[in-house]
């Protein structure tokens, strides 16, 4: 038994690679940064689970089979590349058991089943070099509307354009936070939102965000609003940009959402 060919009986190709390359772009960081396995799980894990929660607890608007063979999905290839977290093999354990009540895969799942759950709960290897990061293709076009959840809350942004042909997304804040994913009509208010810096002053923050790949997005954290919208948020109350923009990860980005709307 490999992981590859546990997520092959899956037959969930695109969720897999989307949390695969996730989990290549988090664990290159972790081990950029961190030399302690444990400080190494515990960065990957809550940022992985920010983003991915945004199914695992979700409501009805996504279906109780694409939650189990994401959560199953999550624990092979955490397993994949060194890692394991208690609550996610436990949940992928019981997918299984669901899965397969519901006759959701083939039968040849069914007969590996305990095979799989003895796979998953042994000790996985750690890797021994970085993996490689995926490269930065979108789907998402200039003009489009998203909104991003995070932690509950969802936050709205303006992509002004790609840093190169399919790459990265430029995108811009609107000012506000919402419960639910926003609507075109109350975002026509809104002006950008700004950065603040060292000096005092908030200026202008135009974002470059690499794995902002899929649309729709798999882990359901970014929804599209609108596209093709010729109107973007005003800056004009704002202080000039440092720089064009900064470099971030749909990662990294977390972190910046949570400071400039703290």
């Amino acid at each position: 038994m490999t992981h590859q060919q546990i997520i092959d009986k899956l037959a969930a190709r695109h969720l897999v690679q989307s949390i695969d390359e996730d989990l290549a772009r988090l664990v290159y960081t972790a081990m950029c940064f961190h030399k302690d396995d444990s400080k190494q799980a515990s960065y990957i894990l809550t940022k992985l689970l920010l983003r991915w929660n945004c199914v695992l607890k979700a409501g009805d608007t996504v279906s109780v089979h694409y939650k189990k063979k994401t959560v199953l999905a999550l624990a092979v290839l955490l397993h994949k590349y060194g890692f394991t977290d208690n609550n996610i093999t436990a949940e992928s354990l019981q997918a299984i058991d669901d899965l397969n009540a519901d006759v959701v895969l083939d039968d040849d799942f069914f007969r590996k089943s305990e095979e799989i759950k003895k796979f998953l709960t042994a000790e996985p290897v750690k890797l021994k070099r970085k993996p490689t990061v995926p490269e930065n293709i979108t789907f998402y076009r200039p003009k489009d509307v998203i909104s991003i959840q995070l932690d509950n809350r969802y936050y709205a942004a303006y992509i002004h354009r790609l840093s190169a042909p399919n790459e990265s997304t430029v995108i811009e804040f609107y000012d506000g936070i919402f419960d639910h994913v926003p609507t075109l009509a109350e975002l026509e208010r809104l002006q950008a939102k700004g950065q603040k810096f060292n000096d005092g002053l908030e200026r202008v923050a135009n974002f470059s965000i690499c794995g902002l790949k899929f649309l729709p997005d798999l882990a359901n954290q970014v929804q599209l609003i609108s596209a093709c919208i010729e109107t973007k948020p005003s800056n004009s109350h704002l202080s000039e940009s440092i720089g064009l923009y900064t470099v971030k990860d749909i990662f990294m980005i977390q972190d910046d959402i949570t400071a400039m709307f703290q």
